[in-house]
């Protein structure tokens, strides 16, 4: 069983919740866990699975790069989200299969992070009217990410979506957003209305 750095994120995590928000972010501040300890947790099943720990060791990297590339409000933001991802991942303990959502939880917090915080390669972003011109145009955004995502941005609200299965096209889906997209023409469900928006010229 591994000792060093394998849940790493929590205890980063529990100093940074107990610090003021401009706190600098040491990483090498934070104890290992004791996986001695983790009995019964997730943290156990992190312990126990090399390639979640390796997970769980790039996303304190990448969590300390968002730290760093974050505006004061945005950090107050970050550190909420992660606080809610941490309980997120702890309903693992419940799941079937507790690696494959331990998994699920670490790719796409770090892609989501990777893309909000424009820390991978992207495209775009490219824009598209909508049905609902009032609301101006929707703004694309496509990240190299693992999963790829989409940050999104209409009518004053900015989401990451993750790429989903699609016959044809691109497909993505995210809270409280749909998205497909063929040959410049796109279905979007934005926060529960349905809209038609096609590639501006």
């Amino acid at each position: 069983m591994r000792t060093m750095r394998p849940a790493l994120v929590h205890a980063v995590f529990a100093v940074l919740f107990g610090a003021s928000p401009m706190a600098v972010f040491d990483v090498a501040a934070a104890p290992p866990l004791d996986c001695a300890k983790a009995v019964g947790s997730v943290d156990e099943v992190v312990c126990k699975d090399p390639a979640l720990g390796a997970l769980d060791t790039k996303l304190v990297d990448v969590y300390a790069a968002s730290s760093k590339a974050a505006t004061a409000e945005q950090k107050n933001r970050l550190a909420a989200d992660q606080q809610q991802w941490l309980a997120m991942r702890e309903a693992c303990n419940k799941a079937t299969d507790r690696n494959g959502c331990v998994k699920e939880r670490y790719t796409r917090r770090i892609a989501d992070l990777q893309a909000q915080f424009k820390l991978v390669a992207s495209r775009g972003p490219f824009r598209f009217a909508c049905n609902e011109a009032q609301s101006g145009p929707l703004v694309a955004q496509y990240f190299e990410t693992d999963p790829p995502t989409a940050r999104f941005t209409f009518d004053g609200r900015t989401v990451t979506a993750f790429i989903a299965r699609s016959g044809s096209g691109a497909r993505y889906e995210g809270p409280s957003v749909s998205y497909w997209e063929h040959q410049g023409e796109a279905s979007v469900v934005w926060f529960g209305r349905s809209m038609k928006c096609s590639t501006r010229s």
